[in-house]
């Protein structure tokens, strides 16, 4: 949670929520972009989005390590997102060449 919240410009954007699992109710931590946000670039088709992730890097590290960590990590926990999983493969494939 460190990595998410460092800067205090994103602090209004962590949400504890309640969601459903197969083991029944659980709290989760959620990140949200604000539409209104003048940072905010809207509907990216996925490969252009891929090709900036995996050459982002920030003082935390790089975005296609943090997009495989959230994939591997959600993945443990039984929740596959197949449009993480979409993105995940296209920056994997990116790094490849």
């Amino acid at each position: 949670m460190l990595r998410e919240i460092h800067y205090g410009e994103v602090v209004d954007m962590v949400r504890w929520l309640w969601v459903r699992t197969r083991a029944g109710s659980r709290r989760a931590l959620s990140f949200w972009a604000d539409v209104k946000g003048d940072r905010l670039v809207k509907r990216l088709p996925l490969p252009e989005v891929a090709f900036m992730l995996a050459r982002a890097c920030g003082p935390a590290g790089s975005c296609a390590e943090y997009l495989h960590n959230t994939v591997a990590h959600l993945e443990a926990e039984g929740i596959r997102d197949r449009n993480l999983w979409r993105l995940q493969a296209l920056v994997a494939e990116d790094l490849r060449q």
